[in-house]
């Protein structure tokens, strides 16, 4: 009997030493459990906080693209890839987003579409959009690009986009290569082979130039300054009033390659379309002020070895030839006998070729005295200028010899109104 109780009362603490065991595991396993999952919410937090962290170091107000990657658009929430970008492009970003970890694509400011915060990081530099071509006129004829059609820059020698469905949009510049379209507030370049058809369709409804002015100023003076007694010395009330009217009728100024685009039939240009030049360098720099109070764009005939071309930096004055040292007069026959009619053809050749090359290849000269011939022109081309400027006191036309492209040159007695009669 007493070994009955005494077993008994084994099996009662076997049973509680059990129990306790029991629950010692089932507490140590809970306690475990906890704290995997402790680890895990804070391997968790760390890796949202490192994503988070990687999301907000990609952004910025301007980013540079790292790699040739994919372009989206967001439709019906999702977001669809739609071509793909080129490394180094530079982009403008939405500005003041709230980045979360949703947040896995940037939208791009200048074409609404969208691509990955893996694929780009911040740059200092900014990216100005250059919108002078919304001036042009469009052309009343589409093209249809073809599948994967290849975008180049103005400039043709950067690819920037791949974009996957064809797209069909106006012509706005013709080129034996090819055609410049807009793509998202940007002007880019297709190649003939990405075209796969082109069709007419009314696209313009602006008045548009038949023929364009090019006036000529040579010296400005200031109020004060009483050196300047030439006949092409122009005050500077003179030069304010002409700007003046220029700027109140919206003239959209000219460069030379869109005047050579025009003659040549690629480029339409607003009716009220102008371009200014002026001659030689001396006092050109005291335009500038002028130039950029009324943002008019000019053209600057310089002797290249007269004056450094750093005098004139702005980005309203275009900078084109007028020789390199050879404003020289009394050398040939005939007129003021400008040499540039019959230096010899090597020493000719090289002024021009180092005019061209002192002031960044420019394919535009200005003949001296206005006087030129065919040995002239030879050699100019030879030097690989594109267009040759002279006088002529009349209007250019489409179509008439780049070679003898006419200027109305301004005297310092020409008044507003027969300016006004000049330009219109």
């Amino acid at each position: 009997m007493k070994k009955k109780k005494l077993r008994k009362k084994a099996l009662l603490v076997i049973i509680i030493l059990l129990i306790i065991l029991i629950g010692a595991v089932t507490f140590s396993f809970f306690v475990y459990t906890k704290h995997q999952e402790t680890i895990k919410i804070e391997i968790q937090k760390k890796k949202e906080e490192k994503l988070l962290k990687s999301i907000n170091n990609s952004y910025g107000k301007v980013v540079v693209v790292t790699k040739d990657t994919k372009l989206y658009k967001l439709e019906n929430d999702k977001y669809i890839e739609v071509g793909t970008i080129s490394k180094d492009m530079k982009l403008n970003l939405e500005e003041n987003l709230k980045i979360d970890l949703n947040t896995k694509y940037f939208k791009i400011t200048d074409n609404g579409l969208y691509i990955s915060y893996k694929d780009v990081k911040p740059t200092d530099e900014v990216v100005t959009s250059d919108l002078r071509y919304k001036n042009y006129l469009l052309f009343d004829e589409n093209i249809i690009t073809k599948e994967n059609a290849k975008l180049y820059n103005k400039d043709k020698t950067t690819l920037e986009y791949t974009i996957k469905d064809k797209i069909d949009t106006p012509i706005i510049i013709k080129d034996i290569e090819g055609v410049y379209v807009e793509y998202f507030n940007e002007l880019v370049f297709v190649k003939n082979e990405d075209l796969e058809s082109t069709y007419p369709k009314a696209n313009n409804t602006v008045a548009e130039a038949s023929s364009i002015p090019v006036t000529c100023y040579h010296f400005i003076y200031l109020p004060g300054d009483n050196t300047c007694d030439e006949i092409i010395c122009h005050s500077q009330a003179q030069i304010e009033s002409h700007f003046t009217y220029l700027t109140e009728n919206n003239y959209f100024s000219l460069n030379t390659t869109e005047l050579r685009l025009f003659i040549e039939g690629n480029l339409r240009l607003p009716k009220n379309s102008i371009l200014i030049t002026i001659d030689d360098g001396a006092r050109a720099e005291k335009f500038i002020p002028l130039l950029e109070q009324y943002k008019l764009n000019a053209t600057l005939f310089l002797v290249s070895s007269w004056y450094p071309k750093e005098t004139f930096a702005s980005p309203y004055m275009e900078i084109a030839s007028h020789t390199h040292n050879l404003h020289t007069g009394g050398k040939c026959s005939g007129g003021q006998g400008g040499w540039i009619k019959c230096l010899e053809h090597d020493a000719l050749l090289a002024d021009f070729v180092t005019s061209r090359q002192t002031l960044d290849n420019t394919e535009a000269f200005c003949y001296p005295f206005y006087e030129y011939n065919n040995y002239t022109i030879s050699v100019l081309k030879e030097a690989g200028f594109k267009m040759g400027f002279a006088g002529g006191q009349k209007k250019v036309t489409r179509g008439i010899d780049l070679f003898n492209i006419p200027r109305i040159t301004i005297h310092n007695s020409t008044s507003l109104q027969e300016y006004i009669n000049y330009v219109s």
